[in-house]
């Protein structure tokens, strides 16, 4: 399943995908066990979600199955050997620091004038139109081997196109909202979505403030 979309209008055509792909299993910490210190610390954490997107063939390369097949799925490790190697990049991203039981969102806008003709001979209008992303977390507990996230990130990017320049831009959307628990320090796979060429991942990291 995924949600990359174009149109000649800018919608939020969406999938929610909170499970990865390519077999990949987020490395998700044990939830503390009964009785044990998962008290939540005095401090806030910066969570940092990345979206990156990578062709299906340099994960082959690497001995992903597209399908999750055994013995290797893809894990955050694959990710940075295809961004160190130029066959990924980082299309998305945003940081949000927020105390335990808060939330808090970022938002960012990109704007694109379309010029088109008028009735009148020789003038022009601009038509305006927005592309961006939203990256809401809520932080749950903190500590120092684990911090529980709540988060939900839209992400849309205008796309190239070789038209005339009075068409409107094309768009590529994704919408991923779920849960993570977070070893500190360490990029974690919580959302992913493909299509038959590359596939798009969202990656969160957690750190605690000041360290």
């Amino acid at each position: 399943m995924f949600a990359k979309t174009k149109g000649i209008v800018i919608v939020a055509c969406v999938s929610f995908c909170t499970l990865t792909l390519l077999g990949g299993r987020p490395n998700v910490p044990p939830r503390p066990a009964s009785g044990a210190d998962s008290s939540a610390e005095a401090g806030a954490v910066l969570v940092e979600a990345f979206v990156v997107e990578v062709n299906l063939p340099a994960l082959a390369e690497q001995g992903v199955s597209p399908i999750g097949r055994a013995p290797h799925a893809v894990s955050v490790a694959d990710l940075l050997e295809c961004l160190d190697r130029g066959q990924a990049q980082v299309i998305g991203g945003a940081k949000a620091a927020s105390g335990s039981r808060e939330a808090t969102s970022v938002r960012t806008e990109e704007t694109v004038y379309v010029i088109r003709q008028t009735g009148t001979p020789g003038r022009t209008t601009r038509t305006p139109y927005q592309s961006g992303s939203v990256f809401s977390v809520t932080v749950g507990s903190i500590s120092e081997a684990m911090v529980t996230v709540r988060f939900d990130l839209t992400y849309d990017r205008f796309t190239e196109k070789a038209q005339s320049s009075d068409v409107p831009p094309d768009t590529e959307s994704w919408d991923w909202s779920g849960s993570a628990f977070l070893d500190p320090g360490v990029p974690q796979i919580a959302a992913a979505t493909q299509d038959s060429e590359t596939a798009v991942f969202l990656l969160l990291t957690a750190h605690h403030q000041g360290q």
